[in-house]
């Protein structure tokens, strides 16, 4: 084999010579035709459909309840994965643990830059929350591309109720999955739930599917059996409720395992094909339905080969096929449950692959083998559509191999594809690859690790001994209370060259670059046996078919809207201008309407919210036509919940809970927050006396307002406005029957539910589950018995008063014009840095702030260098620090270190 002669990142078409008894065919005129029409799909491709892939630097991985969670955002684009210079407007959606949408953040960024925040609800659930984070480009692509993060959110006044199911055995029958499970219950102290009653219940894709109580003995322990429908739900889980006292649940919910028969278990030969008589690798995956791994082992029918998955649920073996067809069987290793599974099906002839990659060599090795009566091949190595390696060859004597350069190479996974002479995809094989080119990250540190002393950090950045002023983000924690060293994770490395290049997720991602050991680098490479690059097939490409753009770039914020005729004439509209006036002259936008009266204004820059006012005039009607807008509506409102199969809890955080809930009421000024997430109750309004005539018994203990509760544009009915945003206030929903207890009131003479009200008018609470949360101007709640006692008896246990939008708003629509409001960019918190060298009331606080530094921009000098100052908490005695961050060229760097 010879290695033929290329440049570096340019495409060299050469004849392979091949030695001995190796011989050529003259090249037929098909092959030469792919070549060009190859170079032409992916040059257009990166030029005019250019990928861009978003990544959020989050300040830690768990959180508790009422916390900020502070996140920098880093935009890519094109091939070079450069700081996008294309879209300045990204989305960032937070979900609870059942998967909600909460809350919507709109970022501002410059060049592939900005930041944000959100404030976890107060009195919200614990769970698994995501964060999807995208721009509307990326929307073109598919939402499997956009960036995904999980958080684990504990709630820390909580522990009282910890359970733990350990199933003895998972079987199948008749379509239904049948458990045998052990329940045992703790308090956080470890004391068992002696003797107490837990409502269980199964729940598949947020459907009920089992309920029933079980009574734990005096150990807080209980054996039970249930069953549910066999069906691969997306998510499923047990929600397990305790009744602390008569007035008060507590909810845990976990994950329930699957069956083995639902896993995905795929065998998949390296290159996608497999032939009798040849040795292959097959590499295989296991994967539950929620894309968790099964942990399995098995063997060959037949033969002698073993195997056994990893931590991943992945893993390979070698297997030479006797036949076209074989089975596995396949065993998962906690239940014993077994499963046979079929093998793809083996050719009876054909071509198979095997790629070497030797550390100590300068190529990659690829051998060909077999037999097949297509004679011309061609090589095409490709890394997100850049081609760095291209060649034609010919079997000669069954054999063809190629070395291809690693300096051609760039870091990502690498696509390695050999077609016929018309284009057809015989083989595939990803491959990921690491170059030496990441940003070197110098870290320096003086000062002790003492209770509230200052500490300076020095910050070197540099790229073959030259200085790096790239665009960095630093977090620095209490490694007693959170530790992302240990964390497995996404970071910058792993969602930029990994995750999104391919579908769906891969667990532990952040694990395969934790180093480069051996053992690491077969893990990932076994990753590349068990997925397929999705971003374009070789079909498109021999088709020239190119991804369909129904989603522009987004420079700014984009306002749609509608002009119509106010007096419905027979000839209508026929185009016009209209204009945009943002708050008082902050910026003024023209745009032009056709005869369908659609109308867009593009690029608008503002911050927080601000009066629009717009107006339109029609060639023909003038201004007699009405003016409407389309309110934006969010990409997802729900997602499939992630579930933890034990409790979310940390002891750690659990134990400085109080501490870091007062300081953060402190410096969020949340003097005037009354039991609510992150919702300001105002004492005055735009309409004050709108509202006090509408509420003619006056405001209730919490007011509620729709339009600031993050994520209420996702909700379907009234309560769940209240669901988890007022203290003592407990709303359960199932179906269509609703029940509200409120603690601190009651009468044993009237029941349990607390006076429902509508406009003032007592309603019952299916009347209200009917109203649509979008008409709802506020919500009252009365929980003190002084308050409530104005509606005597019948608000013994506590008053709901729903009020509407019945006027008054704060717009106005005339003839040609409209007055609003419409939301801005998200307007970036500062995050809190004490100064512990003056005395002040605030300094007097207790200091367990378990994020102590949190710097989402850091920009470098012409040296690379930057020092970065903050004083220690009163708490922590050793120090995590996580640096990330890439440059104007697009290389990456990240840094963990841990002081003491």
């Amino acid at each position: 084999m010879t290695k033929p002669t290329l440049i570096y990142m340019k495409i060299h078409i050469v004849v392979l010579t091949l030695l001995l008894s190796f011989s050529f065919l003259k090249p037929v005129v098909a092959q030469d035709e792919i070549i060009p029409k190859i170079q032409t799909f992916f040059d257009t491709y990166q030029k005019e459909f250019p990928i861009e892939k978003a990544y959020l630097h989050l300040d830690k991985s768990t959180y508790t309840l009422g916390e900020d969670l502070w996140f920098s955002a880093y935009l890519t684009a094109g091939s070079a994965q450069v700081p996008s210079p294309l879209s300045s407007t990204l989305y960032v959606d937070l979900f609870d643990g059942e998967g909600l949408l909460l809350e919507q953040k709109v970022l501002r960024l410059e060049k592939g830059r900005g930041s944000g925040d959100f404030v976890l609800p107060a009195f919200g659930k614990a769970g698994i929350y995501q964060i999807k984070a995208y721009t509307a480009w990326m929307r073109n692509f598919g939402e499997e591309y956009f960036s995904t993060s999980v958080v684990n959110v504990i709630d820390g006044a909580g522990g009282s109720f910890l359970p733990k199911i350990a199933y003895e055995s998972i079987s199948t029958s008749g379509g239904k999955v049948t458990y045998k499970a052990n329940l045992a219950a703790v308090d956080s102290k470890g004391n068992p739930l002696s003797s107490k009653t837990i409502d269980v219940k199964a729940l598949a894709e947020g459907e009920e599917v089992y309920s029933q109580e079980v009574i734990l003995n005096a150990d807080g322990e209980v054996n039970f059996t249930f069953s549910i429908p066999e069906k691969a739900n997306l998510s499923q889980h047990v929600e397990l409720t305790y009744l602390e006292n008569e007035n008060y649940a507590v909810t845990q919910k976990l994950r329930l395992p699957y069956s083995l028969t639902l896993a995905d278990i795929q065998f998949l030969p390296e290159g996608g094909h497999a032939v009798i008589d040849m040795k292959s690798n097959f590499a295989f995956r296991a994967l539950y339905p929620d894309g968790l791994p099964a942990a399995i082992s098995g063997s060959i029918v037949g033969g002698e080969v073993n195997f056994e998955s990893n931590f991943a649920g992945l893993g390979k073996f070698e297997f030479t096929p006797t036949g076209t067809s074989h089975q596995a069987k396949v065993l998962e290793k906690t239940t014993g449950q077994e499963v046979l599974v079929t093998l793809p099906e083996i050719d009876k002839s054909g071509l198979v692959m095997q790629v070497i990659n030797n550390p100590a060599v300068a190529y990659l090795t690829v051998f060909i083998q077999g037999e097949l009566d297509i004679k011309d091949l061609l090589l095409v190595s490709q890394t997100r559509g850049i081609i760095n390696y291209m060649i034609k060859g010919v079997l000669a004597n069954g054999t063809w191999g190629v070395r291809i350069p690693k300096e051609n190479l760039i870091s990502g996974i690498n696509e390695i594809t050999v077609l016929s002479a018309d284009g057809t995809p015989l083989l595939q094989r990803l491959l990921f690859f690491q170059q030496d080119d990441l940003i070197d990250i110098e870290l320096s540190q003086s000062g002790n690790i003492a209770k509230r002393e200052k500490i300076n950090l020095g910050l070197g950045a540099s790229f073959s001994g030259a200085a790096s002023t790239g665009s960095f983000s630093v977090a620095v924690l209490d490694a007693d209370q959170v530790d992302p060293s240990k964390d497995m994770g996404s970071n910058i490395l792993s969602a930029l060259l990994l995750t999104s290049d391919l579908q769906g997720g891969i667990y532990q991602a952040g694990r395969y670059f934790d180093d480069s050991s051996p053992e690491n680098q077969e893990s990932l490479d076994l990753v590349m046996l068990t997925h397929g690059w999705r971003r374009f097939s070789w079909e498109d490409v021999m088709t020239s078919t190119f991804p369909k753009i129904e989603n522009f770039i987004e420079q700014g914020l984009n306002v749609e809207g509608q002009v119509s005729d106010t007096e419905d004439t027979k000839k209508g509209l026929s185009g016009g201008k209209v204009t945009a006036l943002v708050g008082e002259g902050i910026e003024i936008i023209t745009s032009e309407f056709g005869p369908n009266g659609r109308f867009i204004l593009k690029d608008l820059n503002y911050l927080d919210s601000a009066t629009i006012t717009i107006t339109a005039e029609d060639n023909r009607l003038k201004n007699f036509v009405d003016i409407e807008l389309e309110l934006p509506e969010p990409f997802f409102f729900t997602i499939p919940g992630k579930y933890s199969d034990r409790p979310l809890w940390s002891e750690e955080l659990a134990a400085t809970y109080e501490a870091r809930f007062r300081m953060n009421q402190m410096i969020n000024g949340q003097d005037e927050i009354v039991d609510i997430e992150g919702v300001t109750v105002e004492s005055t309004t735009l309409q004050k006396e709108e509202d006090e005539i509408q509420k003619i018994y006056g405001s209730g203990d919490v007011t509620l307002v729709p339009e600031k509760i993050p994520g209420a544009v996702a909700f379907t009915n009234v309560f769940q406005l209240i669901q988890g945003r007022v203290a003592g206030v407990q709303v359960f929903v199932s179906g269509l029957d609703v029940n509200v207890l409120i603690r601190g009131v009651g009468s044993v003479t009237s029941g349990t539910q607390p006076l429902y009200l509508l406009d003032n008018m007592p309603v019952d609470a299916g009347t209200l589950m009917q109203v649509n949360p979008s008409m709802v101007k506020s919500v009252d709640v009365f929980k003190d018995p002084a308050k409530a006692a104005i509606f005597g008896a019948q608000g013994a246990n506590g008053v709901i008063a729903v009020y509407t939008k019945t006027g008054g708003e704060i717009f106005t629509n005339e003839k040609g014009s409209l007055v609003t409001r419409f939301g801005g960019y998200a307007v970036p918190r500062e995050f809190y840095l004490p100064k512990y060298d003056t005395k002040t009331v605030e300094n007097a606080m207790v200091d367990e702030r378990a994020t102590v530094y949190w710097n989402p921009l850091v920009t470098l000098d012409e040296k690379g260098e930057t020092n970065l100052e903050f004083f220690n908490t009163d708490l922590a005695k050793r120090l995590v620090i996580v640096i990330e961050g890439m440059d104007e060229s697009g290389r990456l760097g990240r840094l963990v270190r841990v002081l003491e």
